[in-house]
């Protein structure tokens, strides 16, 4: 299939049979001229709005409108947030170790509490992170966050700590290489470049090569102080899947990655 959304649009028309004058009938258009402008990427990005029209009279399933809502960057709506929330509820709360839902533009969508308690997320930013869905970017270079503050004042740490959020941001990069003209993807960086930590670690990550990371953007190993014992180091591995029903989400599921980090997991069970 087409990576664009002119390109992809045209794929699901020619799969179903459906003639372009067909659609521009059905949206109360007298000719073919706007669609043939956006299956030509002459409209780079038409309102949501005309793409839930047009995704209707194409007679798409909820996988294939999905599908185009995430190759054309349309960042979930609140109620499509809700569905996702309350449809992977039970799998979320019932994994062993931490879990997240996050969006493609890696905005923190949905948690279970063990997530909340592995990095010590008191109740103040547990609320702001549960009402307001901020980026894993924003929540992880702010001042107050926890590794942030443990992490930071000791040389050693400090390295280790601006080496993973190099990683972390040249991973970013990556993933939203195709909304760089967005204007949420541009907001958001404007906002972020107030924050010092961010601004140093973002005009890094160009000269970073991480063999790894090129190859491998679904896994990570995090590590954080234990919550209850500031001399142990606990760490996880984390693997991230795509959610199948809609592919602008991901869910996040940490695991531990040694026996220390697997005692603390069953001792908050």
């Amino acid at each position: 299939m087409s990576a664009s959304l002119g390109g992809l649009l045209k794929d699901y028309r020619l799969q179903k049979n459906i003639s372009q004058m067909e659609i521009a009938f059905s949206l109360g258009w007298k000719d073919t001229t706007r669609i043939s402008r956006i299956e030509q990427g002459h409209i780079e990005k038409p309102d949501r709005l005309l793409i839930d029209k047009i995704c209707k009279a194409l007679e798409l399933k909820s996988q294939e409108t999905n599908r185009l809502l995430l190759i054309g960057g349309y960042l979930p709506t609140i109620n499509e947030i809700q569905n996702v929330k309350n449809v992977t509820n039970p799998l979320i709360q019932s994994w062993k170790y931490p879990a997240a839902i996050r969006d493609f533009s890696w905005r923190i969508i949905h948690s279970n509490e063990k997530i909340f308690q592995y990095y010590k997320i008191n109740q103040k930013q547990k609320d702001y992170i549960i009402n307001n869905y901020p980026s894993v970017i924003e929540v992880t270079f702010h001042s107050e966050f926890i590794l942030n503050k443990q992490f930071m004042p000791n040389k050693f740490f400090a390295m280790k700590r601006k080496n993973f959020l190099t990683t972390m941001l040249k991973d970013f990069k990556e993933h939203q290489r195709n909304y760089t003209k967005d204007r949420w993807y541009i907001d958001f960086i404007k906002k972020m470049l107030d924050n010092p930590l961010f601004r140093e670690i973002w005009i890094q990550t160009d000269n970073v090569v991480d063999p790894l990371l090129n190859h491998v953007t679904n896994f990570a190993i995090k590590t954080a102080f234990h919550p209850n014992n500031p001399n142990i180091i606990l760490t996880t591995y984390l693997m991230v899947t795509p959610y199948r029903e809609d592919p602008r989400f991901e869910i996040e599921f940490y695991t531990p990655a040694d026996m220390e980090t697997f005692k603390y997991f069953d001792s908050i069970k």
